[in-house]
């Protein structure tokens, strides 16, 4: 892949660029690259999550495409590197790789989220892709990759249908990590965890307002959605960890 800016954050080296340009770098990836990429939307979860997971810590730093994906990041990079960072979304890349998809002529796969909304988001798909070909659409069990015998089910059901893109709604840093353990077994070009991108693009969930997205406040719509499932991520692990991290950067 082409050489392209990054900002360094811990070890991380997250792109710094306009979406015009990410899609201009993938559309070259696959006209000329022949390894498994794997694409990282860094958000400030992924962030916290970086500091209490080795494993996920490493899966970030060695990914060759890691974009910055919420307003935390993008903050705490503007405030180390004094410039401004365009914000690219699990949401944009999701709809700008299905479109590559369609140009291109090439397989797309869907892992995770419920039957209803793989039933819907394939619907939905070819309606809007007619070039894309769906070669798999599958709902694992839950915690299907602690199950050897399930793990193997869905690694051999997506490798025997050869697809170019493999999407993974496992939310992170789970989906993260189960690709880094299978994606050379599949045969894809690339691979990228979506988190909830499916249930957005069915309409199985609604996105926070426009005015919220541009602000910074899409946690806290979301927040509001699920509160049960959400309170503690955003409330007392991700809310004082940006804090501390601003605190640490104006010091340094």
């Amino acid at each position: 892949m082409k050489s392209i800016q990054t900002l360094e954050l811990e070890g991380i080296n997250i792109l710094d660029t306009s979406i015009k340009d990410v899609k201009f770098l993938l559309k070259d990836f696959f006209i000329n690259e022949f390894f498994p990429l794997h694409i990282i939307t860094f958000n400030l979860d992924f962030f916290f999550n970086t500091k209490i997971n080795t494993e996920f810590r490493q899966i970030c730093r060695s990914s060759d495409f890691v974009v910055p994906d919420g307003k935390g990041i993008t903050n705490i990079l503007r405030l180390k590197y004094a410039k401004k960072v365009n914000r690219i979304t699990g949401n944009d890349l999701f709809e700008m790789l299905l479109h590559i998809a369609n140009e291109e002529r090439l397989k797309v796969a869907f892992i995770g989220s419920s039957n209803s909304v793989q039933s819907q988001l394939s619907a939905k798909v070819s309606a809007y892709f007619p070039n894309v070909s769906i070669a798999a659409s599958i709902s694992p069990p839950a915690n299907f990759e602690t199950d050897s015998a399930e793990n193997e089910k869905t690694i051999n059901e997506l490798a025997k249908n050869n697809p170019d893109i493999v999407f993974v709604a496992l939310g992170s840093p789970r989906q993260e990590l189960w690709i880094n353990k299978i994606k050379e077994r599949i045969g894809a070009k690339l691979f990228i965890g979506v988190g909830a991108v499916f249930d957005f693009y069915t309409g199985e969930k609604k996105r926070a307002p426009y005015l919220l997205q541009e602000i910074g406040f899409e946690w806290f719509w979301r927040m509001l959605i699920e509160p049960k499932r959400l309170i503690k991520r955003y409330l007392f692990n991700d809310l004082p960890f940006f804090i501390q991290q601003l605190n640490r950067i104006k010091f340094e």
